[in-house]
């Protein structure tokens, strides 16, 4: 029940900080939306303890700077690409990684980083690895080269 209380509380401060909204309806909407959202979330077991959850906010800081920084070149890197007349500047192609991290939270924050950057988006996990679809060579050898999985690994050793 505390798992509850605190899930529910803290998606209906962001969802109401987040809206705005004071109109009955959405408000309604809103407590709806966040209560179905933290009973799937508790059936699916995806809560961290508070400790491991108290560790991966601490570090979080430390990475989204990173995250916005690369979201930004690529979307410049790639506005170029798209821009540009050389027909062959996009190479669309699929490739499969092994992500290093070991928790659900590790691997969904590795496969949401690399759908939030552009040009790549994580398409399913399974036990193969990770598949995701890239635009560019460029882009595929940003996910090879492994450094969103080292960012997210080093946020990951505080929920271990």
């Amino acid at each position: 029940m505390k798992t509850f209380i605190i899930s529910f509380f803290s998606l209906a401060i962001i969802w109401f900080v987040l809206s705005g909204y004071l109109k009955t309806n959405l408000l309604l909407l809103g407590v709806f939306s966040c209560v179905l959202v933290t009973i799937i979330s508790i059936k699916m077991r995806v809560y961290l303890s508070n400790n491991e959850r108290l560790d991966f906010v601490l570090r979080m800081p430390f990475y989204l700077p990173w995250l916005f920084k690369e979201i930004i070149l690529s979307n410049f890197y790639l506005a170029k690409k798209v821009l540009s007349s050389n027909p062959n500047s996009i190479q669309p192609q699929s490739i499969n990684i092994k992500p290093s991290q070991k928790t659900n939270t590790g691997i969904a924050l590795h496969a949401n980083s690399i759908t939030l950057t552009p040009g790549t988006i994580s398409i399913k996990y399974d036990e193969e690895g990770l598949l995701v679809h890239a635009l560019t060579d460029h882009t595929a050898q940003g996910i090879i080269d492994g450094d969103i999985d080292k960012k997210v690994s080093k946020i990951e050793r505080g929920i271990n």
